[in-house]
């Protein structure tokens, strides 16, 4: 399992360059891949190669690993990557197409599907169902922590390493990733910087949200799922940690399969074959 049928490309939308990954048949079922926060589309350099009858192609989202950064003064609003997610298959060509999506990526295509019901056939969540929710008291503490953050953002100098293996170090301690997992992820999204190495994604990714959604707006996107759903998680994963996934689950009108695996957050990353079982066992392959 490598990288050595993937092939590296960019996708220009009206607004944002989107750097991607591709895989597979070209002929394949269309599946865009979104990854979860701070990653990049390297977190499926594992997966994808098990699921060559697929044409999939793996996205870094806005602000991650070789994409464009939004425009200054603008921060990541969760919203903001649904109409990405559309103009990348627009630009692509596809009216229809399936999703697989890694926590922050599950949660975007949960949205986009629930959104969209017409143009998705298949949804495939990894370690994600829709996005995190807040109680309605907390908006103005969430907006004003936005706006304080947004204000300091650009005074704090951003890490330089001394060499890859530092950066790998440092990414190691914030994750439950196998070593090697890591490593993929790091090398994706690092460049060179005063002799050392920095990240490439955009600081702005760390700012708190300025307007996070309630419960009930998640689950009201989630009902408007039509699409046959595959939800798979990892019994030391994060989120059933979170709460609520059998009750997001059930908003979920097909889901055709649901899944516990062995692993932790990034499951299809440090052991594929598993994931990927379920996957075409799902898709009928």
């Amino acid at each position: 399992m490598s990288t050595e049928q993937a092939v590296d490309t960019t996708i220009e939308t009206r607004y944002l360059r989107f750097a991607a990954r591709r895989w597979g048949d070209p002929n394949g079922l269309p599946v865009l891949a979104l990854h979860g926060w701070l990653d990049n589309a390297a977190s499926f350099d594992r997966l994808a190669p098990c699921l060559s009858q697929l044409q999939l192609v793996a996205i870094d989202l806005a602000g991650h690993g070789h994409s464009e950064h939004r425009p200054g003064g603008m921060k990541y609003h969760y919203v903001d990557y649904i109409d990405d997610v559309m103009a990348i298959a627009d630009a692509l060509g596809w009216e229809r197409f399936a999703l697989l999506g890694h926590s922050l990526g599950a949660g975007i295509a949960c949205v986009v599907a629930g959104s969209f019901p017409e143009r998705i056939t298949h949804l495939m969540l990894l370690e994600g169902i829709g996005p995190m929710s807040r109680e309605a008291d907390t908006v103005g503490d969430s907006m004003f922590k936005s706006v304080q953050q947004m204000k300091r953002h650009g005074k704090k100098m951003m890490p330089i390493y001394p060499d890859v293996d530092s950066a790998v170090a440092a990414r190691t301690k914030v994750g439950d990733m196998n070593p090697d997992s890591v490593q993929i992820l790091v090398q994706r999204n690092l460049m060179e910087k005063d002799g050392g190495v920095m990240w490439r994604s955009d600081p702005r990714l760390k700012l708190g949200s300025a307007l996070y959604m309630v419960e009930e707006q998640v689950q009201s996107f989630l009902k408007g799922i039509v699409a046959p759903t595959l939800l798979v998680t990892g019994k030391n994963g994060l989120i059933k940690r979170l709460g609520r996934l059998n009750e997001r689950a059930a908003c979920i009108q097909n889901i055709q399969q649901a899944v516990v695996l062995d692993g932790g957050h990034h499951l299809h990353l440090d052991d594929p074959i598993p994931v990927s079982e379920e996957i075409n066992r799902f898709l009928g392959g």
